[in-house]
């Protein structure tokens, strides 16, 4: 499995890789962490962790950061990808700016792959709430709500509440996916949707859990639920919390 987080603020990207190292590390107490820097890899060592297992230990947790900086590095983990991907081990990289020919590969063997920029002037509104990462993991909440896991959608919110995090942003997240889900379900291909491969499979998959005609209510309700909020005429926590009760 692996986690990929890049771009041109590396401070966040490596923040936040570190977030997902401590948090795995929660969940899975008897893993074992292996840093490696970009001094410290080579062939043998990528096999080895792809297909290792830790002696005491049921897993690796792997944490590889500027990696992408040594050429020979990148080239050495491009072609290693689906042997990670494949691996039961868990590897994290926070990493630099990428080209696109390199992202194109990880995103097809990646769990999830999150940029980081420095400029908040210059970020559209998806790249914006990908930096909520901050505060709550905008990825887990996008997929609670493709997977309809309204109890573990529930338990992220109330994570987002004591983080106080706005109910701006958590609608936010939720038309994304739900719009992603839309366009994955009409389109044919991601380039029809404007998308990358990797997120338009995953969305499309999400769209199977929702009905005819679901998808369509829930957007009109999270569009509807915003304008009435900045009417004043109702609570927004309360009304995104009863949204995910309904699903």
């Amino acid at each position: 499995m692996i986690y990929f987080y890049y771009g041109t603020d590396t401070e966040s990207a490596r923040k936040k890789a570190k977030i997902t190292v401590d948090s795995l590390l929660v969940k899975k107490p008897d893993a074992t962490l292996i840093k490696i820097g970009d001094e410290d890899l080579d062939a043998g060592k990528i096999m080895e962790l792809a297909g290792g297992q830790a002696l005491f230990s049921s897993k690796y947790i792997v944490f590889l950061h500027n990696t992408f900086d040594n050429k020979e590095n990148k080239e050495l983990i491009l072609k290693s990808l689906k042997e990670i991907a494949g691996s039961d081990n868990i590897f994290i990289f926070a990493e630099g700016k990428m080209d696109k020919t390199a992202l194109v590969k990880i995103e097809k063997y990646a769990e999830k792959v999150q940029e980081f920029i420095k400029s908040a002037k210059t970020l559209d509104k998806k790249e914006k709430l990908a930096l909520i990462g901050e505060k709550i993991d905008f990825f887990e909440f996008a997929d609670a709500l493709g997977r309809r896991d309204k109890r573990g959608l529930w338990v992220l919110f109330q994570d987002a509440l004591a983080e106080q995090v706005s109910a701006e942003e958590i609608n936010g997240i939720f038309f994304w996916q739900v719009k992603s889900m839309l366009l994955a379900k009409k389109c044919k291909t991601a380039e029809d949707a404007g998308m990358k491969s990797f997120p338009f499979q995953k969305a499309r998959e999400y769209s199977r859990n929702y009905k005819d005609g679901e998808l369509e209510k829930l957007s009109s309700e999270l569009v509807g639920m915003f304008h009435e909020a900045h009417r004043g005429n109702i609570d927004f926590h309360v009304a995104l919390e009863k949204f995910i009760l309904s699903l």
